[in-house]
Order: structure tokens, then sequence, then C-alpha cells
């Protein structure tokens, strides 16, 4: 996952919508458990997609550094990156379009502003695929998943 969006270029917003509106139609229930099973269903699109392509996140890392160590030499004074600051907004569209959608399916309605929630949950996953990047570890970056799920359902009330 880069600013660039590299993750999304893989395929993972068709994947989870798929995921999300597959499994919406399972459901004979709504609201708040009903959205944590949906943002569930959707996260769970990200690990194998990123797991199997290991290169593609090194690289999308190393060109976000890249760029942001360009921008950061001789430079003090914090002024944003257009491209890379471009790049998260376009992640953050994505995820906030994921989260509509299972607000949405689940008749469940967000207390905080989306984009918000949205630039929370591109924050953590980065974060979790750069340790997973550097230790390899499945069971972690499956509990941080599992946790972010738990977390997030916990920003969203029944319509």
């Amino acid at each position: 996952m880069s600013a660039s969006g590299e993750i999304i270029q893989v395929g993972v917003r068709p994947a989870m919508t798929e995921a999300i509106e597959k499994t919406a139609s399972a459901l004979d229930f709504t609201g708040n458990r009903a959205l944590r099973i949906l943002l569930h269903a959707g996260v769970s699109t990200l690990w194998p997609i990123l797991k199997s392509t290991p290169d593609r996140q090194i690289r999308a890392y190393e060109q976000t550094l890249s760029m942001l160590r360009r921008r950061w030499e001789n430079e003090a004074v914090c002024v944003p990156d257009p491209a890379a600051a471009a790049g998260f907004r376009g992640l953050d569209a994505e995820v906030t379009a994921f989260l509509e959608l299972c607000a949405q399916r689940s008749a469940t309605q967000w207390l905080e502003p989306v984009d918000a929630i949205a630039a929370y949950l591109v924050a953590v996953i980065q974060g979790m695929v750069l340790r997973w990047l550097a230790d390899c570890d499945d069971e972690i970056s499956l509990v941080v998943m599992d946790d972010l799920v738990s977390y997030l359902s916990t920003k969203a009330v029944d319509l």
C-alpha cells in the first residue's frame, strides 16, 4: 500500500465489494453486528492479496519514501508533498467507499466523519503491512485486522 495507491491497483476494491455484497446477501439481520461481519469480510480480502505481492508492497513503500525524501531534503517547513498527499487522498476515497458500503448494507451510521475513519484504517493497514514485511508474522497481522474491525464497529450505531 502506498501513497500512489498500489494496493488498490492490484484489485482490492472489486474483491472487497464482492465479499461485502455476498456476505450481506447471506445475513438475515442488520445493525452493528452485521456491520462487524461486513467489515471483517471486506478487510479479510486484503490479506491474501497483500501476502501474495510483497515485492509490490515494498516497491510502493519505496516510491512513497523516495518522494518524501526529495520533498524533505534541506526543508524544515511542513508543507504537504502534492503527489504523496494526492495518493493518500485516493486511498482514503477508496476506503471511504468501502466503509459507506458496509454501513449501507448493515443499516448503520458512522458516528464520526467517514473520511477520518478511512484515514485511520489506511494508517493502521499500512503499519501492519510494513511490520509483516519485516517479520512475516501472519498471526500478528490477522490479530491486527481483527482488532481493527472490532474498533471500527464501535464507531457506528444502528439506524
